[in-house]
């Protein structure tokens, strides 16, 4: 423990000499120095992984940034220089650091899709140091960077992979972006811990809960930190290679992350282009503007051309199925998602991340806190707060804080200009994610089509950017905001589950955590043999069963049945032979124990020899 707790101290030391480097070497306020620093890293590592090199990168810039930290700290004291050393955003990113571990370094992952891919692909990492390096092939063509990070932490802290740590890293490159706050504001120790708050709970009440290993929350996140960056620095010649940045990071979160740099770009250039005076020195005025696309571009271009060497294919089909003669003649299909998809942007079919209201559990808050008892709450129904409405939402920040808003705008159409290209992203984005459910992940599973799965963080991820690039300039407008952040604190609270409390500290249950404990000790020896490269686990009739997803990630680099296999449909819809041809690829087949008799009797019934493994 005593170690860890020292490695991770050190980790901490290396970042704060790369960000001191940033900030020295390149003039960089020290507010933006942390979210630019694992930006950086996030490349760096990408290009490492790309490369073969990705261990030797890691243990390089781990060294550099001790190295780092040593040179400044001797320069300072050796000099006498009377500039603080450690300002005050590295301090509050000292203080993020340290209670992203108090609070998640001892817990677990726990969430589908982590055990399903995001977690798998972070366990490949760390135990061979490479992409492709085990049998888990799933979702080849999906970047890396958020992984990486996880990865670097558990490079340096641990030496080998550690759900806490990982889920530590998550968080800290989450809220890396957030000493942003103090670009231009003074200290106001009492607006600063509220809006620390209300970004910390953004992410689960607009997206996904932080401690999830989705990128979803990343994508909201850089572009917002891209805006950001562009209409906060005066210079816009210089904010546009800042803005740069994030948005090449951006398109390494995943493949859709390339449309939101689009988007982020897109705002940016418009406004650059449309409001600054680049009639006089045309060439040497775009340049910026030029360069900052080619840097994105070329970020997100080196890892196309990666995975085309790897010759990797997509498990999924692309958007290429979206086709003008789809659009224009939809087939059957078409019509319900659609209906569905206009049920939750306006109306709350489905809700944007975690927001929702819900009168009964609010009727109990009121009648603990203050004894007064509103009854015709309690049977009222929930309201799942859409798309529409956070975009209402957004509009009235707007309107609001239009002062402070506006003193980021010399020229006060360029507001306007702003206001006009976010609509008109969020009307685009919207337009394509039906076109998304409609023809690519109805080619993929009918059922999750039908349902808009994920809608809540898809939509939610556009509307947090834009929710965070608000908050970043709206704090720093040196204007009155006490009320505001406080209603907004407020309205938040009203929407979010009361589950995140006690998840708060702890993100998975205990009879979770068990279950994958007793995997791990029941197929140990399992994982050494050789000769067992893939796995079946087949349930009797659950399709949902997460046993699957906690074996596929416990079992590596045995591979696991990535889509599900039931008794029911295996008996339903084939015939002995066909079965046999079916798991004849399979070296190894997985029971429950509850479920065992019945598939045993039958496979000993029709002659089929595999290795069963039984599931206690």
């Amino acid at each position: 423990m005593l170690g860890l707790i020292f490695t991770t101290i050190t980790l901490l030391i290396s970042l704060l000499g790369s960000m001191f480097f940033l900030q020295r070497k390149f003039k960089i306020n020290a507010s933006f120095t942390p979210i630019l620093t694992f930006c950086v890293l996030g490349i760096l590592l990408t290009f490492g992984l790309m490369f073969g090199i990705l261990q030797i990168v890691t243990y390089l810039l781990f060294s550099l940034g001790l190295a780092g930290f040593g040179y400044y700290l001797f320069d300072y004291f050796k000099n006498e220089r009377k500039e603080t050393l450690v300002e005050f955003p590295l301090r509050i990113f000292i203080v993020l650091f340290g209670l992203s571990f108090l609070l998640y370094g001892n817990t677990y992952f726990s969430a589908w899709d982590e055990f399903s891919f995001w977690a798998v692909a972070l366990k490949e990492l760390v135990v061979t140091n490479e992409m492709y390096g085990l049998n888990f092939t799933d979702f080849p063509e999906y970047p890396r960077i958020t992984t990486l990070i996880q990865y670097y932490f558990n490079k340096t802290i641990s030496g080998s992979l550690h759900e806490g740590i990982s889920i530590s890293a998550q968080v800290v490159f989450s809220l890396a972006f957030i000493p942003m706050i103090c670009y231009q504001r003074k200290k106001h120790y009492l607006n600063l811990i509220l809006t620390c708050i209300v970004l910390f709970l953004a992410y689960q009440v607009l997206c996904t809960p932080i401690y999830f290993l989705y990128a979803d929350n990343f994508i909201a996140m850089l572009l917002g930190v891209g805006l950001a960056f562009y209409f906060l620095i005066e210079n816009k010649q210089k904010a546009l290679l800042f803005a740069a940045i994030p948005l090449a990071a951006l398109t390494l979160t995943k493949p859709i992350g390339i449309l939101f740099s689009v988007i982020g770009l897109g705002i940016i250039g418009v406004n650059y282009l449309w409001t600054s005076n680049i009639r006089a020195q045309f060439s040497q005025k775009v340049k910026p503007l030029v360069i900052a696309g080619l840097l994105v571009l070329f970020t997100f271009g080196s890892w196309k051309v990666f995975i085309s060497i790897k010759n990797t294919q997509p498990i999924s089909k692309t958007t290429s199925q979206i086709t003008l003669e789809n659009i224009q003649n939809p087939p059957n299909h078409y019509y319900p998602i659609r209906d569905a998809f206009v049920d939750a942007f306006f109306f709350g079919g489905q809700e944007i991340g975690s927001a929702i209201l819900k009168p009964a559990t609010l009727q109990k808050d009121i009648k603990k806190y203050t004894g007064i008892n509103l009854s015709f709450l309690q049977d009222a129904s929930n309201i799942k707060i859409s798309a529409l409405v956070v975009i209402l939402f957004l509009i009235s920040i707007a309107l609001y804080n239009r002062k402070q808003l506006l003193s980021y705008f010399p020229k006060k159409y360029s507001f306007v200009i702003l206001t006009i290209t976010m609509f008109l992203a969020i009307i685009g984005y919207a337009i394509l994610l039906l076109f998304i459910y409609a023809f690519v992940f109805y080619e993929i599973t009918q059922k999750e089509a039908g349902e808009l799965a994920s809608y809540y963080r898809y939509m939610g991820s556009l509307l947090l950017a834009f929710f965070f690039f608000f908050s970043l300039l709206m704090y720093n407008s040196k204007r009155k905001y006490t009320y505001y952040i406080v209603t907004v604190l407020f309205l938040f609270l009203l929407v979010l589950p009361r589950s995140f409390f006690p998840n708060l500290f702890n993100s998975t249950t205990k009879t979770t955590v068990e279950n994958r404990w007793n995997i791990q000790q029941q197929f140990a020896s399992l994982i050494t043999q050789k000769d067992i490269q893939k796995a079946a686990f087949i349930s009797y009739d659950n399709i949902e069963d997460i046993t699957q997803y906690h074996l596929k990630y416990e079992l590596l680099p045995i591979e696991v049945n990535n889509e599900p296999i039931t008794f029911t449909a295996l008996t339903t819809n084939h015939t002995i032979s066909e079965i046999k041809e079916k798991l004849a690829t399979y070296d190894v087949i997985i029971l429950k124990q509850e479920e065992s008799n019945v598939i045993q009797q039958f496979f000993a019934e029709n002659g089929f020899e595999k290795l069963i493994y039984i599931l206690e």
